[in-house]
């Protein structure tokens, strides 16, 4: 069998049988992929409480006859600390987790959505509770909108995305790719579009990720979100649970 090496963060941690664990496993080099670690929930297990989500490992793994690898070994490059001393954190971390386990293929090059979910979850164990919900925390925000763009499916908002017209633009339309104006609108069962949120994603898009908290205020954060939902709903069939239901 073939040994994978790699550094990888753990997405998702599902129990298997009487002892095993199912791993969901973001990688630089072959995007997402899934692993089962053997005996990993037996009470004498080593491995057990390095591969818990948002935990950043360098790991080991065989290949076999199917896409299932098997885990050897993994060594713990950032456990992330900082996320389980504070339920805020936690929540908004598994946010970015689910968008990444939803968004991102298997089996690709994802150096750029890997560096940015480990960039997410380092930033967000060093931040403070807001008063909004954790999935509106503008580096989950980031996050959802730059994957937007690694998938191709950055917005319209700068002109009409059904004419090409300028604006103003009064309505969203998933399904047009973006922002229509008030002749397009029309029976186009488009959502209104809220200018501040609009203009909350291109600063999103436009910033790196440290800079989120200054690109989106509390205010547009839901219209942030909805965008986005919309956009991976449309084009991708994914709805994230942790997100305001369509």
């Amino acid at each position: 069998m073939a040994l994978i090496e790699t550094e990888a963060v753990v997405l998702r941690t599902l129990k298997y049988g009487e002892s095993d664990a199912i791993l969901t496993l973001l990688t630089p080099g072959m995007g997402r992929i899934s692993a089962i670690a053997k005996g990993a929930r037996k009470p004498t297990s080593k491995q057990g409480g390095r591969l818990q989500p948002g935990v950043r490992l360098n790991l080991s793994a065989a290949e076999g006859r199917g896409d299932l690898l098997t885990l050897r070994s993994a060594q713990v490059v950032d456990a992330g600390a900082g996320l389980w001393m504070d339920g805020y954190r936690l929540r908004a971390a598994g946010s970015v987790l689910e968008v990444a386990m939803r968004v991102v293929p298997e089996q690709v090059d994802a150096e750029a959505p890997y560096n940015l979910v480990t960039r997410a979850l380092a930033l967000i164990a060093r931040t403070t509770a807001r008063d909004t919900p954790p999935r509106l925390d503008p580096y989950v925000l980031g996050v959802q909108a730059k994957l937007l763009a690694v998938s191709g499916l950055v917005p319209q908002l700068g002109s009409c995305a059904a004419c090409s017209g300028p604006p103003p633009l009064v309505g969203f339309s998933a399904a047009a790719g973006g922002g229509v104006c008030p002749s397009c609108v029309v029976g186009s069962g488009a959502e209104a579009l809220d200018p501040a949120a609009a203009d909350a994603l291109v600063a999103l898009l436009a910033r790196p990720l440290a800079e989120a908290p200054d690109a989106v205020s509390p205010a547009a954060a839901p219209g942030v979100e909805r965008i986005a939902a919309l956009m991976l709903r449309e084009h991708l069939g994914v709805t994230l649970r942790s997100a305001t239901p369509l």
